[in-house]
């Protein structure tokens, strides 16, 4: 719920070296440390605040901002500014270990969501083409997803699989539900894969659907996935928030 306005003043010096925009985000801090204001909360708009405080939007934006980079608020497009809740440590994920994002949300106690922000069937590209042993006139299916760990944005995902192997499959299918599972039920679980990694810095438009700043870290990853019985079944990228995601790999020496 939207705090009153009446309780938005914080005290300001005009006169002081301090910028006001740092004066205000130091106050807006002070009260989320202090409790008074609630951790999921929601702040009045830009405007209410700047009116309630005597500052211009700019300021108040410049506030905002400053505190959504420190990870006290999280802003959602459409929706309006919070107060984040209380940081969790990284999901870590093994990186010898082959599973599926919902699994690995589902261990942790949480709910795993499937957004589909692409459904498309095509001609693959030489890359996927090579990936998945394909000519260039197969046919591959493309899905692209927000993956979600109750409601909480983690990770874009991106699959191509031959159409020849997994269809009928349609959006509906996808959307908040396991990829995995759903190959499994046709005998095609990935049993063996090989995934790349690297660091990267969010673009704009990743940090708007991973509700994170511009230039925040990503793990970027590429993986291409076999069947049992070797047959290639998925090429993927993904880019997971750094700030929600670890990879850990267990490494032994290579004495008697």
């Amino acid at each position: 719920m939207s705090l009153h306005l009446p309780e938005w003043a914080l005290p300001l010096d005009a006169a002081s070296a301090t910028p006001v925009y740092l004066q205000v985000a130091s106050g807006i801090a002070q009260r989320i440390r202090d409790g008074e204001l609630e951790r999921g909360s929601a702040l009045p708009s830009e405007r209410e605040l700047a009116s309630s405080l005597g500052v211009s939007r700019v300021t108040v934006r410049q506030a905002l901002a400053q505190l959504a980079e420190q990870g006290l608020l999280t802003r959602r497009h459409g929706s309006g500014t919070f107060v984040a809740p209380p940081p969790e440590a990284p999901a870590a994920r093994p990186l010898g270990l082959l599973t599926s994002f919902s699994d690995d949300v589902r261990s942790r106690g949480h709910r795993p969501g499937a957004q589909v922000l692409k459904f498309e069937r095509g001609r693959p590209t030489a890359q996927e083409a090579m990936s998945l042993a394909l000519s260039p006139a197969d046919t591959v299916l493309r899905v692209r997803r927000l993956r979600t760990s109750s409601g909480e944005p983690l990770a874009v995902e991106e699959s191509t699989l031959p159409a020849s192997l997994v269809e009928p499959l349609t959006e509906q299918d996808v959307t908040d539900a396991s990829l995995y599972a759903l190959l499994a039920a046709r005998n095609l679980q990935p049993y063996r894969a090989i995934r790349h990694l690297r660091a990267v810095n969010a673009p704009d438009q990743l940090a708007s659907l991973l509700g994170i700043l511009p230039g925040s870290a990503l793990l970027a990853t590429e993986r291409v996935s076999w069947t049992r019985d070797g047959r290639p079944i998925e090429y993927a990228r993904a880019h997971y928030r750094g700030d929600r995601y670890d990879f850990v790999m267990e490494l032994q020496g290579d004495g008697p």
